[in-house]
């Protein structure tokens, strides 16, 4: 392992929301670098060959929210966030259930029962 001391300016953009959206290191002197890896946790920081850093960060995950408004054996439906409606059904193999019927009872079920 080996500690590098670097002199330079870091230049820092920032978003309309005012959160750092790049980062980047712009050294004086230019070196052979030792790090041409980039690593990643909340987003890329890559230390380049002409010795400059760059950093992006990685957009957030906007996960899918939904409401469930009614459960059955394989499956559910559920209310998104984008206004629909969503009806998932999942049936292993290894149940050894005629698939086509299960499937179509259960969306069936599902679809009769639901209070929209």
């Amino acid at each position: 392992m080996e500690t590098l001391s670097i002199n330079g300016v870091a230049v820092v953009t920032t978003d309309e929301n005012n959160r750092v959206s790049n980062i980047q290191f712009l050294p004086d002197d230019e070196f052979n670098p030792v790090l041409e890896q980039g690593s990643k946790t909340n987003g890329q920081l890559q230390l380049m060959r002409n010795a400059t850093f760059d950093y992006v960060p990685n957009k957030p995950r906007i996960r899918a929210n939904s409401t469930l408004l009614l459960k059955a054996a394989h499956g559910r439906i559920s209310a998104t966030r984008d206004g629909a409606y969503q009806l998932t059904l999942k049936i292993f193999k290894r149940e050894g259930l005629d698939v086509k019927e299960t499937m179509l009872r259960e969306a069936m079920e599902l679809i009769n029962n639901v209070k929209l």
